[in-house]
């Protein structure tokens, strides 16, 4: 067919994008992880060894059982902490995304909010 180049650079498309996105996932939590670790005092706080730490927790995480303590072994052993910093960091990444994502959800909101009862259009 005629069109098939078109339907070729969708699909390369979609799969650049979802390549993206995976590598923003792990820059987010990369980042996260180091901000975590900055509250318990924890070693090699650089972007790139928190990026491989999410990229190692995120190859152990189909394991089923055994993923909770590999995470926070990895934690553990590349940045200096002991078990239960390893487990507060990793408790307080989740912790950190979560308020960011309902500070982004409360702002969304209350500006939609606002334009309702403002009676202006959307833009």
């Amino acid at each position: 067919m005629q069109f098939d180049w078109i339907f070729a650079l969708i699909g390369t498309a979609g799969l650049l994008l979802v390549v993206l996105m995976i590598v923003v996932y792990f820059v987010i939590a990369g980042l996260l992880l180091g901000v975590a670790l900055g509250f318990i005092g924890g070693k090699n706080r650089d972007l790139g060894s928190t990026f491989f730490t999410a990229i190692l927790m995120a190859l152990v995480s189909p394991l089923p059982c055994i993923n909770c303590i590999l995470g926070l072994y990895f934690i553990k052993s590349r940045h200096n902490t002991g078990w239960g910093g390893a487990a507060i960091a990793w408790i307080l990444t989740f912790i950190i995304a979560l308020v960011i994502v309902i500070l982004i959800l409360m702002f969304a909101f209350s500006t939609i909010w606002l334009a309702i009862l403002s009676g202006l259009p959307f833009p």
